[in-house]
């Protein structure tokens, strides 16, 4: 099913009972979701979100296989970028047919190839579906972010929504996570706003550089951007990347204790909620080990950079940041 096939069943207040949502766009991923919970009005007691990791097939089936008398329902929400074995996938659409009061939403981030054999178990039979999602076209994109700034109450013109776009070098999830900021300015925005206010992936932000890294993105032509055009240096450099990964390992210790993520209660202040989402979303992929190994290995990079003479930085922080990858 195309994306305008499953939010026309949406308009007609119709949602599947199971729901797979992959492909290119992490950001209609989420929209999709988000349209599909906001039509069933559901609430924070009702869903049962299982990140990367957390899944356990016995949890989830016995989470949908329950009947409630009161009324409430079992919204069971799987986001990973690991295929979820074929049978079992089968066994969740097959309960959530049955139980009126259960539905399952499964968010696959992996590689698309992989995913094809279970995208098959989502058919319209059981009252299923899978949605596979591409790159939007430019007028479909720009009219999506417009109808996102009306949710942050940001009165931007579509030129200026244009530039923002060409700025963020199409990425539609760094666009909403300005929007926050640029609400603030309290009049409609403007290019000009977009040029003062904004830093695009041209100079490459700190945040959308660490992002690109955790990613195991090629990162060399970034880093060569950053220390030329931004005067970052190394040490600035380990020390940013320090702290990103440490607001991870705290969001990561607080989904692990209470199940869901609070940007306030994690950090002491909010974060715009696209950001917060991708904060999360990465924080449970690294597991425990993996943290303690990264943290190690930035801790001695910053202390060689600082106490070494006759090093080459540049080429020292390059093996640092490679090696950083493998261990991802």
């Amino acid at each position: 099913m195309y994306k305008r096939e499953y939010e026309g069943l949406l308009k007609a207040k119709k949602t599947p009972k199971s729901s797979l949502f992959y492909g290119a766009c992490m950001y209609q991923n989420n929209f999709l979701l988000n349209a599909a919970l906001h039509l069933l009005n559901v609430q924070k007691d009702e869903k049962l979100l299982l990140y990367f990791d957390e899944y356990h097939f016995g949890t989830a089936k016995n989470f949908i296989a329950q009947s409630s008398l009161f009324g409430d329902r079992n919204i069971l929400i799987i986001k990973s970028d690991k295929v979820i074995p074929t049978k079992e996938i089968e066994s969740l659409v097959e309960l959530c047919s049955k139980n009126e009061s259960s539905y399952f939403f499964y968010q696959y981030y992996g590689d698309d190839t992989k995913i094809k054999t279970a995208s098959k178990v989502f058919d319209k039979k059981g009252d299923a579906t899978f949605v596979r999602l591409f790159k939007a076209d430019y007028n479909e994109a720009i009219s999506m972010l417009m109808e996102d700034a009306n949710k942050y109450s940001l009165s931007i013109s579509r030129y200026a929504m244009q530039h923002l776009y060409m700025v963020h070098m199409e990425d539609l999830s760094l666009c909403v996570n300005e929007f926050d900021k640029l609400a603030l300015l309290g009049h409609e925005i403007q290019t000009r706003d977009i040029d003062l206010h904004v830093y695009g992936l041209g100079t490459v932000t700190l945040d959308t550089f660490i992002s690109k890294l955790l990613d195991k993105k090629d990162i060399k032509e970034d880093l060569e951007r950053m220390s030329i055009s931004d005067g970052h240096d190394e040490i600035k450099i380990i020390n940013a990347i320090e702290n990103y990964i440490t607001q991870l390992f705290l969001f990561h210790a607080y989904i692990k204790l209470n199940g869901s993520f609070d940007a306030k209660a994690v950090l002491g202040y909010p974060l715009p909620p696209q950001l917060a989402n991708q904060r999360s979303t990465q924080s449970i992929k690294l597991d425990l080990k993996t943290y303690k190994v990264l943290f190690s290995l930035l801790l001695d990079a910053e202390f060689r950079l600082k106490k070494s003479s006759n090093l080459e930085k540049s080429a020292f922080l390059l093996s640092v940041l490679i090696k950083l990858q493998s261990y991802l």
